[in-house]
């Protein structure tokens, strides 16, 4: 049991522990000081979060416009290999066309020049195919590969302008055409020179650092045995590219990502083996499901250079942030200390704590003129602090003379009514509550004055009051300290004695209390002799309430002054009533007087 109870106190103690840790953890985050702290602490990191994010927003949007530059060149730098090559191919076709005699050749003297010459033109000039037409569109020679030929219409076409005809075509590989019109006279014809464009893509990978390469038309099928250049989410296929095995599952990726070429743009960049890529594309003719040249631009840098730029940026925003916090906690720091402190000092005022509240409030030494709103605070909370002091004194005293009416008499000084009541109110429930029963007992003792209007018809109400003052001082040289002496009203006392050992006891007191009261008076030239009444009552567990022990005392003292005055009776239960006849009792005399002492003033002047 005594374990169990150990075990439960122990529990109940962390518990409260525990609740009090709580309470004073909330307590601190509660206070002003960590409220700013923490208010300041988010809005510096608000500012942070929006400058990178405006950092960043705008290293981005650099990016995307410099992605839209880099592509805008690349199509100036496609254009431009494309009119040079176009250029270098018409240059070539005059050349061809060209006789020793410097006439343009007639088609048979053509054919006998390029069968010796082919092989070796071919390969200095890196031709893919030569054709040569009549005027109904048909190709009457040729040289290289069949492919790419032209239509009658496009013949007819060039002879009736006589403007060169320049293509691209890509079946199966990517050349560049170009149909010159010759006017000889063996009649005229068109010269086509083919020229694969693979030479103009590796000049544009040196030209530009960039990958390039051509993607074929959309095929409405796929390929009975695609290649593994073919890409299914576009349905094109790669016919050429320069770094193919490093790129080609770059796009064969992106192709499964992205629903279009044209959606290319709209995307940021795309990733292949930890490095950045931004993938363009470019129309060779006006049809967007025709070939297609595709830019692979390695951006890994660039972005790279935006993230270190972003963590810089981060780095900067925390140092200023760090050094933001500490100068504002450095300039709120005081300030927030002052008012805790006077938040501290003013619920002190209510408890009447005024020096420890001072503690707290430093006095401001600064002249008035230059006082801020927390002096102004500082020096109120002061002033209200001596202000609250002088008036919690001030009210102290009121109240001590305040109880001092209430609870004594005004005229001797003694205990009054109420006073008497609460002290024998306090002992009777003190006496119910004794556990064991004591030896001792209390009494109350109920006095008043035998005639005692004859001193105020013969002195006036001076004198009697005098007199008065002068039977109270008597009464409490005759008690104890811890007994009291009280005024009831006119010329009645009481005397309550607490504790009082043998049951006679209180006859040596009541005779000592009437012995001392009848010694002569001196009031102003007369001497006074005055007796009293006095009725006693025993008090204990059983007496009753105050209002019996009261009546019953007064039973007694009446019964005193019927049998003669400057007596005593102890109430008892068998004490006649006021209306029967006076039967003597051994209670009433006073060894050494046979007859009761009657007031006597003596009022000639001693000498």
């Amino acid at each position: 049991m005594l374990l169990t109870l150990r075990r439960l106190t122990s529990d109940h103690s962390q518990s409260q522990g525990f609740r009090g840790f709580i309470v004073l953890h909330t307590a601190r985050l509660n206070t002003l000081r960590f409220k700013a702290c923490l208010f300041s602490l988010l809005l510096v990191v608000a500012m942070c979060l929006f400058f990178i994010l405006l950092g960043s927003g705008s290293l981005q949007s650099l990016l995307a416009k410099n992605r839209e530059h880099r592509h805008l060149n690349f199509q100036f730098q496609v254009s431009g290999l494309l009119q040079q090559s176009r250029q270098e191919m018409a240059r070539l076709a005059e050349l061809i066309a060209l006789s020793p005699r410097g006439r343009i050749s007639s088609r048979d003297e053509l054919r006998k020049a390029m069968n010796r010459q082919w092989e070796l033109l071919q390969h200095s000039w890196e031709l893919h195919s030569l054709k040569v037409y009549d005027p109904g569109g048909k190709p009457a020679l040729s040289w290289g590969s069949p492919h790419g030929t032209l239509r009658p219409g496009q013949v007819s076409l060039v002879l009736l302008r006589g403007q060169p005809l320049e293509l691209v075509h890509c079946e199966p590989t990517c050349v560049q055409s170009l149909a010159v019109p010759m006017r000889a006279r063996g009649g005229d014809y068109v010269l086509q020179v083919d020229r694969p464009l693979a030479k103009q893509l590796r000049r544009f990978r040196e030209m530009t650092g960039s990958d390039i390469g051509i993607l074929s038309a959309v095929r409405d099928a796929q390929p009975a045995q695609p290649g593994n250049g073919y890409l299914a989410g576009w349905q094109r296929e790669v016919l050429s590219l320069t770094s193919r095995e490093r790129l080609l599952p770059l796009l064969t990726r992106v192709s499964q990502q992205v629903a279009g070429v044209e959606s290319l743009g709209r995307a940021r960049v795309y990733e292949q083996d930890n490095r950045q890529f931004d993938i363009r594309t470019m129309s060779m003719d006006a049809d967007e499901a025709g070939a297609q040249f595709v830019f692979v631009e390695d951006v890994s840098g660039q972005v790279e250079h935006i993230d270190e730029s972003v963590k810089l940026l981060l780095l900067f925003s925390v140092l200023g942030a760090l050094i933001f916090s500490a100068a504002v906690a450095g300039t709120l720091w005081g300030p927030i200390e002052r008012l805790r402190r006077l938040a501290e000092a003013l619920p002190l005022l209510t408890n009447g704590r005024f020096a420890d509240a001072r503690r707290l409030i430093r006095p401001v030494k600064k002249s008035l003129d230059k006082y801020d709103e927390l002096d102004v605070l500082d020096n109120t909370g002061l002033t209200v602090c001596d202000q609250l002091e002088d008036m919690s004194e001030m009210v102290g005293r009121k109240t001590a003379q305040l109880e001092q009416i209430a609870m004594h008499d005004s005229l001797t000084g003694l205990d009054n009514r109420y006073s008497l009541l609460e002290q024998l109110e306090f002992y009777l429930e003190l006496a119910r509550h004794q556990p064991l029963p004591v030896p001792e007992q209390g009494y109350l003792f109920f006095i008043d004055l035998d005639d005692f209007k004859q001193v105020n018809d013969t002195l006036g109400h001076q004198g009697g009051d005098e007199l008065l003052s002068v039977i109270a001082r008597r009464l409490l040289s005759v008690m104890r300290c811890g007994d009291i002496v009280a005024r009831l009203g006119g010329d009645e006392f009481c005397v309550f004695v607490r504790d009082i050992k043998g049951p006679h006891a209180y006859q040596t007191l009541a005779d000592k209390l009437l012995n001392t009261v009848a010694q002569p008076v001196k009031i102003g030239d007369s001497l006074v002799e005055v007796t009293m009444s006095v009725g006693v009552v025993a008090i204990d567990e059983t007496a009753g309430t105050l209002e019996d022990i009261l009546q019953k005392a007064d039973m007694a003292m009446y019964h005193a002054k019927r049998h003669g005055k400057n007596k005593y009776q102890l109430y008892t239960a068998d004490l006649p009533g006021l209306s029967e006849p006076i039967v003597a009792s051994p209670n009433h005399t006073i060894p050494g007087r046979e007859k009761p002492a009657q007031l006597e003033l003596v009022t000639s002047k001693p000498r």
